[in-house]
């Protein structure tokens, strides 16, 4: 059912409102009404009727003040707008059609009048608005298909651009795989279904084909035989998958020529194998590099099968991978047991088997060669020692394959190094055994001086002395010769205390610190020489032994300074640094040099 339409009377006249709005209830129109300007105005924007009838004498705006506001209002702009009015001026139609009414009414107003004019301006509203949205619909309609026309226009403009492009690539693909199959070295050719030729480049004219009779100047095919060449095509032809076949074949000189083959297939658009590639590469360096390489590694076998080193191979899992039978003479292992295995699956030697490894891979991550010592106990309990180096392997293009290891059997020098080394060990005690009896032998000597020659002495000077008090002042020369005798014996007394002392230091019994600088000082009192000691250390607790050891050292090296250093200074150090003591003695003399170190006959600080 059809909604009524529905009408706005704007009016401020109550009786006119009534009569009006009771004729058009009974015409089926929704009436509203609205006696003022700007509650015409509220009640349009909020209602949207479908037409207004507007009075142009309202209390507060005039109707042309309202169809104005109306007019420019975007929500009540398209509402038909027809002014009623007493006055039947022209110029007020004339302002009325200009703000935008449709129709004009003269009160008082005929019912019939008003239902049919109404009725037409809401009819003529409705095809209006249809029509709008009809066009606008149309606009939409050619919009999207103009859109569509272009857009089917763009794609087949891109199509042709395409299709262009790709016969430009195509043309170009076929022109490069002509210019890059004429001017390789390698025969190339194509077979059809029927495995005849279709194309074949320069080099390949050179070839026979498998369909082609012996002729002059051409390679002509050994092995296989023609048919199995035959045979391998058409086997690619038929399942569409790739193959190689290695050709031998003689050249117009009778020389032997290697050819690698491959058979490439071809497709068509749906799938199919049209046509078959074959591309042919001389391999004859290659393959007489692999018999001489292949001679090579029977030379380097009879060399090792035959060496009586040890001598293995590793690759880059550390894995043996070679093992000459010297091995397996000088460890008792079986080869087999350590083919393709790590070093530590049959390990006995006394070095760990994660260092040996650990010195493996180094010499595969740095490329630097090693020398390795391995010992081990034979089955005799023996101890055997080999030395081995250990050298990186390299393929053809600089790259580190694993490691080739050469051992030699050094177990005699091993024992004889040990037997010189128990033999250094042997001198060096007997060497101390002497020294000891020496400084004993010197404490005896020392002691006996000290006491009984010191003594006898003491006791001669004393009767020297004696003679003189009691007969020198009736006797001058009595008195001068004794006084004589007495000057000499206490040079002997003086000589012979030095000499204890030189032989046996009383002052060690102080402690070494006050010895050190009790001889320093001695030192300097008998050379004129400068010498002095430098020490943090008050004093150092050490037995009697190393006291001594110390103490001639220095006493041995400031001899030498006099002798031969030539020096005007000399500083003694004396440290402790932990549980070593540091003594060093220098002096400004002439140095010594290197060759007067290499004498034979003397040991030197060592000693």
């Amino acid at each position: 059912m059809t909604q009524p339409s529905s009408i706005l009377v704007v009016d401020d006249d109550p009786v006119n409102l009534s009569i009006i709005s009771h004729h058009l209830t009974n015409y089926d129109f929704n009436v509203y009404i609205a006696q003022e300007g700007l509650e015409a105005l509220t009640r349009a924007e909020l209602l949207l009727p479908d037409l207004i009838l507007l009075d142009i004498m309202l209390p507060d705006l005039t109707g042309f003040e309202v169809c104005q506001r109306l007019k420019s209002n975007v929500q009540t702009r398209d509402i038909p707008v027809i002014f009623m009015t007493a006055s039947n001026a022209f110029e007020d139609r004339i302002t009325g059609f200009t703000l935008g009414a449709i129709d004009y009414l003269i009160k008082p107003i005929h019912s019939e009048e008003l239902k049919v004019r109404i009725s037409t301006h809401i009819n003529l509203a409705t095809m209006r608005r249809e029509l709008i949205e009809h066009k606008l619909e149309l606009e939409q309609k050619v919009a999207l298909r103009t859109a569509e026309l272009s857009n089917s226009y763009e794609l087949l403009k891109t199509e042709i651009n395409e299709r262009q492009i790709a016969e430009e690539k195509l043309a170009m693909s076929v022109q490069e795989f002509k210019t890059l199959a004429e001017s390789l070295p390698d025969p190339i050719a194509r077979y059809d279904r029927q495995r005849k030729k279709t194309y074949t480049n320069r080099p390949n004219l050179h070839i026979q084909g498998i369909d082609e009779p012996d002729k002059a100047h051409c390679y002509r095919l050994i092995t296989p035989s023609v048919e199995e060449f035959a045979a391998r095509l058409q086997w690619v032809i038929d399942n569409g998958i790739s193959d190689e076949i290695l050709t031998e074949l003689l050249d117009p000189q009778a020389n032997t020529v290697n050819h690698n083959v491959y058979f490439i297939p071809e497709f068509d658009d749906n799938g199919l194998v049209k046509s078959v590639l074959s591309i042919s590469h001389d391999i004859t360096g290659i393959k007489r590099m692999e018999a001489m390489l292949l001679k090579s590694e029977l030379e380097f076998r009879t060399l090792a099968e035959n060496s009586p080193e040890i001598i293995l191979r590793y690759d880059l899992n550390c894995r043996h991978v070679y093992l000459n039978p010297a091995f397996e003479r000088e460890t008792s292992i079986p080869l087999d047991y350590l083919w393709n295995s790590p070093p530590n699956q049959h390990w006995d030697r006394l070095m760990p088997s994660q260092d040996y490894i650990a010195k493996l891979k180094r010499i595969m991550t740095t490329g630097q060669s090693d020398k390795i010592i391995l010992e081990w106990r034979g089955q005799d309990n023996t101890q055997k020692t080999h030395k081995l180096h250990a050298v990186a392997e390299r393929n053809e293009d600089n790259q580190i394959i694993g490691v080739l290891v050469i051992g030699h059997n050094i177990t005699e020098l091993k024992a004889t190094e040990r037997r010189l080394e128990e033999s250094r060990t042997q001198l060096r005690a007997l060497t101390a055994k002497r020294e000891e009896a020496r400084e004993e032998e010197r404490k005896r000597i020392a002691r006996e001086i000290h006491d009984e020659l010191g003594q006898l002495l003491n006791v001669l000077r004393l009767n020297l002395t004696t003679l003189d008090f009691r007969f020198g002042d009736a006797n001058q020369d009595l008195r001068n010769t004794a006084q004589k005798m007495l000057t000499t014996l206490d040079r002997a007394i003086l000589m012979v205390r030095s000499l204890a002392t030189r032989l046996r230091p009383a002052v060690l019994n102080t402690g070494i610190v006050s010895a050190l600088d009790w001889l320093v000082q001695e030192f300097t009192d008998s050379t004129g020489i400068s010498c002095q000691l430098h020490t943090k250390l008050s004093e150092l607790k050490l037995n009697e032994d190393k006291a001594m050891l110390i103490f001639r050292i220095v006493q041995e090296s400031l001899t030498n300074v006099l002798k031969h250093a030539y020096a005007q200074r000399v500083d003694v150090y004396l440290s402790l640094n932990n549980s070593t003591i540091v003594v060093s003695i220098s002096d400004n003399g002439i140095g010594i040099k290197a060759e007067q170190l290499e004498k034979h006959n003397a040991f030197g600080i060592l000693g």
